[in-house]
């Protein structure tokens, strides 16, 4: 049992340097018409200092390019923008995304044609390439729901907060008041930062979130059942899940939102966040129970003991790290 947990906690070591939480940023194409035949192209690519990752745009043979790119690395990621022109309109043009089949990255794309409407779709190493076929109105709904339930998938900070959540609520009330009240909480702060009725420092909000991971592993090493944390889990999970909210917001704000879907798609990646959330609980329902059939031995205190040593540990270097960028 002591291997086991020697290696557990090196490998979830090694999974804070290597991933580094939250930094799986997705990539975007905006493509909008200037008229029916030119439009302007913005080509964002994540980047940390002047590396950025290798993925190229690619348009297919119908479109020319009527402007030089002008090429500048700001706020963590790599732009390019440019001009382009195609005689036959956007109805039909093509494009892929050169090295992403071998990346694990996404790319967010929106087209705006001359009315203002808004096509979006997403694109990975499954999917390297598109060609705008047709609008389809379930499109905007369907991409950020997928782009919710992948942010809080590998998004490890808030994957290992609501796992403490778990092992502060000593019953299944408990449980799903805490879990409720983190999911209102991030939900009014999201909502208002993504439409700009509040605006906050990431950098600062990032740190007090490993910091409440790192508090919520104290209070689960300590046990105290008769501790705030313990009695009225509601009100940690509330408190912090306004910091989570800002968080996810600030994904949200990379991604960019559709000019005239701008509610649908915020509503719609908040679902899919709520969705991964969901999944996240269940799957770990479900290695608990697999875990305990296939060792009868272990019990809860014991795994909440090595949860709170995993968690503290990992956090308290994510604290570190994003302390040092102040």
């Amino acid at each position: 049992m002591k291997a086991i947990v020697n290696l557990l906690f090196f490998t979830l070591l090694l999974i804070s340097f290597t991933a580094q939480s939250d930094n799986m940023r997705p990539a975007s194409l905006t493509i909008e018409s200037i008229d029916e035949t030119n439009f302007s192209v913005v080509w964002k690519v994540p980047a940390k200092g002047n590396k950025r990752l290798k993925l190229d745009l690619v348009f297919d043979n119908s479109v020319s390019r009527t402007k030089p790119k002008q090429v500048n690395f700001f706020n963590n990621a790599y732009i390019e923008t440019w001009t382009i022109n195609r005689d036959a309109g956007l109805l039909g043009i093509s494009f892929m995304v050169a090295g992403l089949s071998k990346s694990s990255t996404d790319v967010l794309v929106r087209i705006i044609d001359s009315n203002n409407k808004t096509v979006t779709t997403v694109l990975n190493a499954d999917k390297p390439s598109y060609s705008l076929a047709k609008q389809a109105s379930e499109q905007t709904t369907l991409t950020y729901i997928t782009l919710g339930i992948e942010h809080i998938l590998v998004g490890f900070d808030h994957l290992l907060f609501i796992t403490c959540l778990i092992f502060i609520s000593t019953t299944r009330k408990k449980l799903l008041l805490t879990i409720t009240g983190f999911t209102v909480a991030h939900s009014i702060t999201l909502i208002m930062a993504a439409t700009g009725v509040v605006s906050i420092a990431i950098v600062p909000v990032e740190a007090v979130i490993a910091l409440s991971i790192v508090f919520l592993a104290i209070e689960i090493a300590k046990k105290n059942k008769a501790s705030l944390s313990f009695k009225y889990p509601v009100l940690v999970s509330s408190s912090f899940g306004l910091l989570h909210g800002f968080g996810f917001a600030s994904v949200l704000a990379e991604i960019g939102l559709p000019k005239d879907e701008k509610i649908i798609a915020l509503l719609y990646f908040n679902v899919g966040v709520e969705l991964g959330q969901l999944i996240f609980i269940a799957a770990l329902a479900l290695l608990f129970v697999l875990t305990k059939w296939l060792y009868p031995p272990l019990k809860v205190q014991n795994l909440a003991r090595i949860i709170s040593y995993f968690s503290g540990s990992i956090a308290m270097i994510w604290l570190i790290n994003r302390l040092a960028l102040f």
